[in-house]
């Protein structure tokens, strides 16, 4: 053989041997980008079980009766703004409007009273996940009877008042969870506040994240079609993403028209509409809400938005009891 065969043997190993390594380049670069686009993506996301804790959250600080949706005089005020369970174990007021707590609760001082531990479907029970507003949709009422669940099964063991603090600390390490993974921000530390209407529409920016649809046993699904009365989330469900972070409502969500429990609670509402004017019912400014708003298009809760540093407030104060 010949050195040019030799020759021309090594320029086409070599040749081959650039391509193969461009190839790879290639393939790394690809891999490099999807990874980043997939980092991007599950931080504009949250797995959907968060949501669940967080509107459970949500539905311990706040429940307002908005009266005539105008003004401020018509609202009357059912919680108490403390991250405590009253939403699954106990009525958060008595019937004089006075606030309770689990231990008042507990020995049904002063009108105030645990919800039974069980009750048929359509009515607060324990077991169900406390107050109705826990099966607005499937994915708080996975959380809220998780919650129930747990509680009932530590009673039994421990007696109700170990039972509460342990379930509490299971609670607030599942808000934390879905705080951090949710907001990308540090979990606050207690820390003592009032709990106030501007930081109620600073929580409902967590809208943002609700789907529109779902994949439940098997199939893509409306949140609105699915019945939550005694059903719950699997294990892979749980992990799904929310939509995406983006300073908008998913269009669904302009026009709410379904019954979690036919003929006893039935939801028919804008949602958008009713989070924007909440905040000039409150006077809180007709255009607060889609300001805070705003601060999420760029995808992200940036701890130094105003909508961020109130999250951490409403977190901290709601915390902060004995």
């Amino acid at each position: 053989m010949s050195g040019f065969a030799f020759a021309d043997k090594e320029e086409k190993d070599d040749k081959e041997d650039k391509e193969e390594k461009d190839d790879k380049e290639e393939k790394d670069d690809k891999e490099e980008k999807d990874d980043k686009e997939d980092k991007e993506e599950k931080k504009n996301t949250t797995p959907i079980i968060n949501l669940g804790f967080l509107q459970l959250a949500a539905h311990d600080f706040f429940n307002v009766d908005r009266g005539d949706r105008k003004t401020i005089e018509s609202t009357t005020h059912f919680e108490n703004g403390k991250l405590d369970l009253s939403t699954v174990l106990f009525k958060p007021v008595n019937p004089d409007g006075e606030k309770c707590t689990f231990k008042k609760s507990l020995k049904e001082k002063n009108g105030c009273k645990l919800y039974d531990d069980y009750a048929d479907i359509g009515f607060p029970s324990i077991a169900n996940g406390g107050e109705l507003r826990s099966v607005e949709n499937i994915m708080i009422s996975t959380a809220s009877a998780d919650i129930g669940e747990k509680y009932l099964k530590l009673k039994e063991e421990y007696g109700e008042k170990k039972a509460y603090k342990k379930v509490l600390k299971y609670y607030h390490k599942q808000l934390e969870i879905a705080y951090e993974e949710s907001f990308h921000l540090k979990f606050p530390k207690p820390k003592k506040g009032e709990v106030t209407d501007l930081h109620n529409l600073a929580v409902r920016t967590g809208h943002d994240f609700l789907p529109a649809k779902i994949m439940f046993n098997g199939k893509l699904t409306s949140l609105f079609l699915i019945d939550p009365l005694g059903e719950k989330l699997s294990k892979k469900e749980k992990k799904q993403p929310s939509s995406p972070v983006d300073g908008k409502f998913d269009i669904e969500f302009t026009g709410i028209n379904f019954c979690p429990i036919p003929d006893i609670f039935c939801i028919e509402v804008d949602l958008l509409f009713a989070d924007q004017s909440f905040g000039k019912q409150m006077l809180l400014g007709a255009d607060t809400f889609d300001e805070l708003m705003e601060e999420l298009e760029d995808g992200e809760f940036n701890k130094k938005d105003k909508v961020s540093k109130l999250l951490k407030q409403a977190f901290a104060r709601g915390l902060y009891f004995n």
